[in-house]
């Protein structure tokens, strides 16, 4: 794996993100890419879907128990980094956050690439928190990683126009 992509953290993704057909068309990986995804999950987070729309915002939850479960990517080089972060925009700023991973991580994705990450091993993550308005969010919908792939994907990524606005911040 090229050294620019061992010394990062990983991203956690709990939304559109976990979708491979979406994740690939934001960040377009090339040929020699190398990611590695395992299940996941961010304790003390909550997810709504965002009105009108067919994605969440994960949020702080009143509850400290709450957990969010979602996908830990590793391997992102810094143009992935910087597709997803104009993919985001300024309402999902990226930030780090304490992760579980639920599957064990081979050495060779890990940040010292000595030492796999263990199931249930906690470590740093780069996650998109939603910090826009509460109004943005229905608050009385969670969001459904089912419903979303059932309902709203393919639609999503070829008509909507919000999916084309955010592939249009990332040069796609």
């Amino acid at each position: 794996m090229p050294a620019s992509t061992s010394n990062r953290p990983p991203c956690f993704f709990y939304g559109s993100l976990m979708e491979p057909k979406v994740l690939n068309a934001v960040t377009r990986p090339g040929p020699d890419a190398k990611h590695f995804a395992v299940r996941a999950t961010v304790k003390g987070y909550t997810r709504y879907t965002y009105h009108n729309q067919p994605f969440p915002g994960m949020i702080a939850s009143q509850n400290p128990e709450e957990i969010v479960e979602g996908l830990l990517v590793f391997g992102h080089s810094d143009l992935e980094l910087h597709r997803l972060d104009q993919f985001e925009g300024p309402e999902y700023p990226r930030t780090t956050l304490q992760i579980t991973v639920h599957d064990r991580v081979p050495a060779q994705f890990t940040m010292d690439m000595t030492h796999d990450y263990e199931t249930e091993t906690t470590l740093d993550a780069y996650a998109y928190v939603f910090t826009g308005p509460l109004e943005h969010l229905d608050l009385t919908r969670p969001w459904d990683y089912e419903a979303f792939k059932r309902e709203h994907l393919s639609n999503w990524m070829t008509i909507d126009d919000t999916f084309k606005s955010m592939m249009e911040r990332t040069g796609n």
